[in-house]
Formats: C-alpha cells, sequence, structure tokens
C-alpha cells in the first residue's frame, strides 16, 4: 500500500523539485522548501524500494532499514536548513519581523 502511495505521490514531487530548483540558493525559506522537497523525493524512493524488498523476498525488516535511512537522511536536511538559517540571521539578510 505504501509502495502504491510513493508511487503515486513522486512524480509530482519531482515536478515540485523541478520548479524549485532555480531557489538552491536563493533565500533561506525557498532554500528549506527545496531541501524539504528533495527529502521527500528521497523518502518515497526508500519507500519504493522497501516495498519492492518486502514484496520479493519477503523480509520485512527493509521497511525497518529504509525507515531508519529516511530519519537519518532527514536529520541531516534539517542540520543543514538549521546551519543556513543560521548563517542568513548572522549576516542580516533574514526575513524582517522573524
Amino acid at each position: 500500500m505504501q509502495g502504491k502511495l510513493a508511487s503515486r505521490v513522486l512524480p509530482r514531487v519531482k515536478t515540485v523539485l523541478r520548479m524549485l530548483a532555480q531557489y538552491r540558493e536563493g533565500e533561506v525559506h525557498m532554500r528549506a522548501s527545496w531541501i524539504c522537497t528533495r527529502a521527500d523525493v528521497v523518502a518515497n524512493l526508500g519507500v519504493i524500494t522497501s516495498g519492492l524488498v518486502i514484496l520479493a523476498t519477503g523480509c520485512r525488516y527493509a521497511d525497518l532499514f529504509v525507515g531508519l535511512a529516511i530519519s537519518t537522511y532527514v536529520a541531516k536536511e534539517a542540520v543543514e536548513i538549521w546551519q543556513q538559517a543560521s548563517k542568513s540571521s548572522d549576516h542580516g539578510s533574514a526575513v524582517s519581523g522573524h
């Protein structure tokens, strides 16, 4: 079920990722959108892969391993966003009033 949903969502997320690609080096909130969307693509690919492995082998541990890999990747992305926001704030380019 997760694999079906992920395979239906993935093309849409990839489209958004392409649209956001021009903002990879933009303001911090746009870079954060890019990073989060990129993480969605990775997570969807992981879920699809996990589903295929479970389907092929019956080994349900694939879901656990993929889940741990996704959580590690998302945590890395969160640190990247935090660091970029901190740099932006230190350089005075943060959005005023926030």
